[in-house]
């Protein structure tokens, strides 16, 4: 068989190199190489427990007994022992990995990773490795995160191949200054890669992560301070006073009373559009914290100076309740609200909003991203308001800052972060806090639970006996290779035995069964609503009582914080159950953590640790940020000194090694250095 070649970028690649490339979207080595581990496995042997516990992990070594694989229904499984070095002789279980049947099969002593399970009284065995291995020698095996297709031995062969050749070093060079490099006394890149990749010791890996986490910090820091002093640069062509005793009487006339939070974010956000420079301010507080008639008062007081104000959501069903919301709460108002999203309304219906945005007859546009597009032209804008701003790339929010020439932008965000972390990462905006729930604290109950405990069905009949709405998730919408529960598998379960009481709801639902659908949950007609995470914003039902959110373990910390922001609304007692049967230590250890927190600040900063937070560069956020080695939380006194050094670098831009670095990481031409 011949092997097929090619060339790209100068390299010749075999058919399997050209493939990991492509899927790794690599030029070079050295992308490869930044393709970094997401964690590291500990394979040092771990002493068994005459006790062991549900879920505990050990390391083992010794020979296999008792072999035997079966296959059933497309799934996996082989039995085994293991004669454990020592005497202990112990129950194995491996799923669906067949791959490893002919390694147990070589009659070797082998190397196994696994966790002891209660309910099978046997260990399952998560993975298997020779005992001459480069990580089972060293203690440290390199776990990454890989997209499909790429088979993990040959991408950790290809960078021990790459690794093997010190002539790489000689392209390998640091983009940091030169003398941050000597300042801090930083290994050579080539250096840091294989501390990184084939760590000797623990010490290595410290020192190789160093580099690269520095590198980060200093880049996201670059990033950050250049928008803030962009924003702080513009200045507002003439400064209209608000009349402060109608901003007053309008707050007195809301049906309900602000809490002293609230009172303080909107003397803040209206003594910064009196300034003559721009506001650029965050607004964050936890769910139900009351940020969003902040910034409907935002809006009057920027009606009052007569310009026209924005509130942008990132979904249909977010922008239609805040559209909503602002109907009622202007009712009394002489203020013009439009309303638009995509693709929603007759070509005639855009065409009357884009004509009243450019006339000023619209005062209030509630909208999508649409409201980004370069057809939305505003007569005068003196106000974006941009909610759930994680969920917008900083491209996007650029975009609307820059809409009127001179309008104030506000942001909201119910992942708070605690002060010392928003310093570094927003140090591109003011801050403004809402701790104060408006109907006090929060009284929701989590727990972690199995798909067979039977206070799943016993929650969902206690909370229909008192007449509640009950809110059910699932992590995709329908079927597929993943093993997650669906919400059509889920609805179908509930369904054979709630029979009518039950709802299906996911985004390819038409919008007008949607709406539908959530009148008769909201009215109680049909109070089990089981659907993916079209819940997660846009859905204010104060009566609901209990979420239960399947294969939890799929979604993020401040997405499970958010969805249980769903329920206890109204400040009674709401139970949240994270289904969960799996045994990933990292996956138990972010539900647990969940299950023993209310507090939004811990939660976020839990979440920063473990996700990163959004990408200066892009359009990207949360997720997976631009940060792929370091976090706000462990790395902070690191990010603090990337801040001063950052600024000193803005402050001196074109001394030679900060051109050079500054164009590394495509600030020079945002810098005007070109």
């Amino acid at each position: 068989m011949q092997t097929k070649v090619c060339k790209q970028h100068g390299i010749i690649f075999d058919m399997n190199q050209r493939e990991l490339f492509t899927l790794l979207e690599a030029s070079n080595d050295e992308d490869i190489l930044r393709h970094f581990p997401s964690r590291y496995e500990d394979l040092n042997v771990t002493p068994l427990s005459n006790d062991p516990k549900d879920g505990q992990r050990f390391v083992v070594k010794g020979n296999v007994t008792n072999l035997k694989s079966f296959a059933a229904r497309g799934t996996s499984l082989i039995r085994f022992k293991v004669a454990v070095f020592g005497g202990a002789l112990i129950s194995c279980i491996l799923y669906n990995q067949p791959f490893y049947i002919n390694k147990l099969s070589s009659h070797k002593e082998l190397c196994f990773v696994m966790y002891y399970s209660d309910a099978r009284k046997a260990y399952l065995v998560q993975s298997i490795h020779d005992l001459d291995s480069y990580y089972v020698m060293t203690g440290l095996k390199p776990v990454y995160n890989l997209p499909k297709g790429v088979s993990p031995s040959f991408f950790n062969n290809y960078v021990k191949k790459v690794l093997s050749y010190p002539r790489e070093a000689s392209y390998m060079v640091s983009r940091l200054p030169k003398g941050l490099i000597e300042r801090y006394r930083f290994l050579n890149e080539f250096d840091a890669y294989r501390c990184v990749h084939l760590p000797r010791n623990k010490k290595d890996l410290d020192e190789g992560l160093r580099v690269f986490k520095y590198e980060e910090a200093l880049s996201y820091c670059i990033k950050a301070l250049a928008m803030k002093r962009k924003a702080n640069a513009r200045k507002r062509d003439e400064v209209t006073r608000i009349d402060h005793d109608e901003v007053n009487r309008f707050v007195k006339h809301l049906s309900y009373k602000l809490t002293g939070d609230q009172i303080s974010a909107i003397r803040d956000i209206v003594l910064d559009m009196e300034r003559d420079t721009i506001m650029y301010r965050l607004l964050q507080g936890d769910v139900g914290t009351g940020k969003t008639i902040v910034a409907f008062v935002s809006l009057y007081a920027n009606y009052l100076r007569g310009k026209q104000g924005v509130l942008m959501a990132p979904t249909f069903e977010l922008a239609i309740q805040h559209y909503e919301n602002a109907l009622k709460v202007f009712q009394d108002y002489d203020i013009h609200i439009g309303f638009m999203a995509g693709n929603k309304g007759t070509a005639k219906e855009k065409r009357d909003i884009l004509n009243d945005l450019n006339n000023g007859y619209i005062n209030i546009l509630i909208a999508t991203h649409s409201a980004i597009s370069e057809k939305v032209v505003f007569k005068d804008l003196g106000l974006s308001i941009i909610d759930e701003q994680q969920l917008f790339g900083v491209e996007q929010r650029e975009k609307l800052l820059l809409k009127g020439g001179s309008n104030d932008v506000l942001m909201m965000s119910a992942t708070p972060i605690p002060r010392t972390l928003s310093q570094i990462v927003n140090a591109d905006l003011d801050v403004t806090t809402l701790n104060q729930f408006p109907h006090g604290s929060r009284n929701v109950e989590t727990r972690v639970i199995h798909s067979q405990d039977p206070l799943l069905m016993k929650a969902i009949e206690k909370a229909l006996s008192v007449n509640r709405q009950v809110f059910i998730v699932a992590p995709k919408i329908s079927d597929g290779t993943s093993k997650a529960n669906s919400a059509e598998s889920v609805y179908k379960d509930i369904e054979e035995r709630f029979k009518d009481k039950v709802q299906l709801l996911h985004g390819k639902i038409k919008k007008e069964t949607q709406d539908e659908i959530i009148k008769r949950f909201i009215s109680n007609e049909k109070p089990i609503l089981v659907s993916t995470t079209v819940i997660q914003v846009g859905i204010d039902v104060s009566t609901a009582c209990l979420l239960i959110i399947y294969d939890a373990n799929y979604f993020g910390l401040s997405t499970l914080h958010q969805l249980r922001g769903r329920v206890g609304r109204s400040g009674d007692f709401a139970l949240a159950l994270l289904v969960y049967d799996g045994n990933e230590k990292e996956a138990k250890e972010k539900l647990d953590f969940l299950a023993s927190s209310n507090d939004g600040l811990a939660i976020a900063q839990f979440d920063l640790k473990q996700r990163g937070s959004g990408s200066y560069s892009g359009t990207n956020q949360s997720g997976k940020s631009e940060l792929m080695v370091c976090n706000f939380v462990d790395d902070l006194k690191m990010f603090e000194y990337a801040k001063q050094d950052a600024s000193y670098i803005l402050d001196h831009p074109s001394e030679k090694d900060h051109a050079q670095y500054l164009k590394s990481i495509d600030m020079d031409e945002k810098l005007n250095l070109g």
